[in-house]
């Protein structure tokens, strides 16, 4: 049986599991409370660079912010299917 690995990347919309401002994890020019929304737009591995935007589309901001830091609040990107090793 297959397991469905929901890896965070890129174009995936997630929210800041805390507050994050540019002193603590980024350049960005501001700071964002928990529960703030954006979208993914580079993966870094270990951190992503998450685009917020406001309500008519325009780019506010882009910090970079580690993973533990986010929850996956929509999935977009590519799906990874982990099968079990067939080796004993």
């Amino acid at each position: 049986m297959a397991t469905v690995k929901q890896a965070i990347g890129e174009i995936d919309v997630v929210a800041f599991t805390e507050a994050i401002d540019k002193t603590n994890y980024s350049e960005g020019a501001g700071k964002w409370p928990a529960g703030t929304r954006g979208t993914v737009v580079s993966d870094y591995g270990d951190h992503k660079e998450v685009e917020i935007s406001d309500d008519r589309g325009v780019a506010l901001d882009f910090p970079v912010v580690p993973v533990e830091k986010l929850k996956l609040v929509t999935k977009y990107s590519k799906v990874i299917e982990v099968r079990p090793s067939s080796r004993s």
